[in-house]
């Protein structure tokens, strides 16, 4: 387990924590409000539950201080089940802190997503769940060339992996894949859009696209 730590001016530090989800969100926290921005990880998904209530605090900190405080970190966390796994390596439940006050919350599918997103994530004033899936990171369909040092990819704008007429498919993380293969056996002609980010979501991309095909 390990945190990741970006002063003011640039300089990274990464350093191993205590196995103790709990005191790696609760350390972050304080580094957070100390003007640091905390890259903290949680091994899996479900491994995150014991630090549950930290994680609710840091959601809700702006709204409680009237916008006087806030605790910016980037919270990465694997999660789904790829190939093996248990009730406890295998979890992904991303829509549980959808809902959660004040996270946003991103899941890419692909390698070159997930360097834009966790740059961005990165230079934003708010805590941010950075879901990435298990499959992600071993399977071919989600590799992808290098995009360079300044690419980002603003939060809340879907991407169209394919585009027609027939059905509006929105999907994430691992199963863009699955739903781009499943719309060619079926024909094709479909929108396919991978969100990207749950919260913000690409609400105008969706609604716009369900009132061309006029079916979700």
């Amino acid at each position: 387990v390990t945190m990741g730590l970006q002063k003011k001016y640039g300089e990274d530090r990464v350093f191993d924590t205590s196995l103790s989800e709990e005191g790696i969100i609760g350390r972050a926290v304080g580094m957070a409000m100390a003007g640091l921005m905390p890259v903290p990880e949680i091994q899996f998904r479900k491994y995150a539950d014991p630090a549950e209530e930290q994680l609710n605090d840091c959601g809700t900190m702006r709204w409680r201080t009237a916008n006087r405080f806030a605790a910016p970190m980037v919270v990465r966390i694997p999660g789904g089940y790829f190939k093996c796994g248990d009730p406890w390596h295998s979890q992904s439940n991303e829509v549980k802190w959808v809902h959660a006050i004040g996270w946003h919350v991103a899941m890419p599918s692909n390698a070159e997503d997930a360097v834009g997103l966790l740059r961005t994530a990165m230079r934003a004033n708010n805590p941010t769940i950075f879901f990435e899936h298990r499959a992600m990171l071993d399977e071919p369909w989600a590799r992808r060339p290098y995009p360079g040092d300044k690419y980002v990819v603003p939060f809340g704008k879907a991407r169209k992996v394919m585009e027609g007429e027939r059905m509006t498919v929105v999907t994430w993380g691992a199963m863009v894949e699955r739903c781009e293969e499943a719309a060619k056996k079926a024909g094709g002609d479909m929108d396919v859009l991978d969100l990207r980010t749950l919260s913000p979501w690409d609400r105008d991309a969706v609604l716009s696209s369900v009132k061309r095909t006029h079916r979700c």
